[in-house]
């Protein structure tokens, strides 16, 4: 397949790691797939250098394994790696809950929660699907941000945004074997619910019950696609 740009434009450097990073997150590439500096060149009609930078920017996300004298992989979906930071986003997610609600800015409040409802309102358009589309996880990935922007975390995004594309990988596992899409939107909906009704503690625990999953798919995972894994 040929991924030059459809405009025919020159392909740059940052179009080449984007699109690869994007086949990775997809799972087009799949974990654990040998891919080629010469592969890359000529799908995406560019130089080795430039496919060389992309793979050492992939490499140093986590998302590419390079091994001496054997070459480069995808890298495999790290589960113990996907567990912490699921505990980790868990933990910011609820203090920024704690951090809104405790303040009792109503004005603030009522500005997210219709932010967050515009949010769900297209979510909708997607309940019937069983893969993680790139069009849904970019409202899903915007409806959580909306949360931390509210409380003014924009130090906090910046900072969490490269190792939440580990998560954004298993979520199309996720997604896919647990059939969770409805209950994603279902989810996103009770949080918005328990942030209208003010009470950070239930507003907390939906958040935690939204985005624990591992626990639940991790068996469905090592059954069906054992060789994506590593420390399961």
């Amino acid at each position: 397949m040929n991924y030059l740009n459809s405009n025919s434009q020159p392909v740059s450097a940052d179009y080449v790691f984007l699109n690869i990073r994007k086949r990775i997150l997809k799972l087009e590439l799949e974990p654990g797939t040998r891919i080629s500096e010469n592969q890359m060149a000529e799908e995406y009609g560019v130089s080795r250098t430039i496919i060389r930078n992309a793979f050492a920017r992939l490499n140093q996300l986590g998302l590419l394994t390079v091994y001496p004298q054997r070459g480069t992989y995808v890298s495999l979906i790290d589960l113990k790696l996907i567990g912490d930071l699921l505990i980790l986003r868990t933990a910011v997610e609820k203090e920024e809950l704690y951090e809104l609600l405790s303040q009792r800015d109503d004005e603030k409040i009522k500005k997210l929660v219709k932010e967050l409802e515009d949010n769900l309102e297209k979510q909708e358009a997607y309940r019937n699907m069983e893969g993680y589309d790139l069009e849904f996880q970019t409202l899903d990935s915007a409806f959580h941000r909306a949360i931390a922007e509210s409380v003014e975390r924009y130090n906090l995004i910046k900072l969490l945004e490269d190792l939440m594309l580990h998560i954004t990988r298993w979520r199309n596992f996720d997604v896919a074997l647990g059939k969770r899409m409805p209950h994603l939107i279902d989810e996103h909906r009770k949080i918005i619910e328990e942030i209208k009704g003010g009470d950070f503690i239930k507003a907390q625990q939906a958040m935690a019950d939204h985005l624990e999953t591992i626990s639940e798919i991790k068996a469905k995972a090592k059954e069906r696609y054992p060789q994506y894994f590593v420390n399961i």
